[in-house]
């Protein structure tokens, strides 16, 4: 079993500055047995520690099992709290985030799919704006056709009242769609550098490399 103590003053091998004031000496622990289990304990910091959960969410907890790739946040997600991945305490190399960066690469091509299933949903939702237009049209031809003439003039007003509420329905439906603020928000929170916390821009996915502190895949 692999034994890790996460801190100022603890054993992983990267450093955490001394600025990093919310952050205790131990702060929390990982360990590894021997089926390859990862468990991220907190070791009563005054700060706490969190994950970021499969929603997104930032997640207090006292003890826990965990993916390789958790993004632990230790106090907060301030200046003066720290985060990173799992992964980076079984790196021998600090300076190395080769493995975390391919893994927010590949949340990012689930992303792109995810986004293409989302754009066409929504512009087949957008033609829905259509259809108040499309049945006034046949209802109109309908009351043209079979209605007496002496009586054609209250069917017109039938049809645009029954129109002009099925037009309010429709962007009131429409009005309220959040799926692209969600996307953004979630997507977010997961598309950061792992060694410094930058959001990623799409050329720094194409170039594969962080434009702030230069981690890379």
């Amino acid at each position: 079993m692999k034994e890790f103590i996460i801190g100022k003053e603890g054993t992983q091998k990267f450093l955490i500055p001394l600025t990093k004031t919310r952050v205790s000496r131990q702060h929390a622990r990982i360990t590894i047995d021997d089926n390859g289990v990862w468990t991220l304990e907190d070791l009563n910091s005054t700060n706490g520690t969190f994950i970021i959960d499969d929603e997104g969410e930032l997640r207090q907890i006292r003890r826990m099992v965990i993916d390789e790739f958790t993004r632990i946040v230790l106090a907060d997600q301030t200046q003066m709290g720290f985060s990173f991945i799992a992964h980076h305490v079984i790196e021998d190399d600090p300076n190395d985030y080769r493995a975390e960066f391919r893994h927010v690469l590949e949340i990012h091509q689930k992303a792109l799919l995810d986004k293409a299933a989302m754009d066409l949903r929504l512009k087949r939702r957008g033609y829905i704006k259509y259809v108040p237009s499309m049945l006034a049209a046949c209802i109109g031809l309908i009351l043209t056709l079979f209605l007496p003439s002496q009586i054609k003039v209250y069917g017109v007003s039938v049809t645009a009242v029954f129109t002009t509420i099925l037009t309010a329905v429709i962007n009131i439906f429409q009005g309220n769609d959040k799926s692209k603020q969600r996307f953004s928000d979630y997507y977010g929170k997961f598309l950061v550098c792992p060694h410094c916390g930058k959001i990623l821009t799409e050329k720094e996915f194409q170039m594969q490399m962080c434009a702030a502190c230069k981690a890379h895949s």
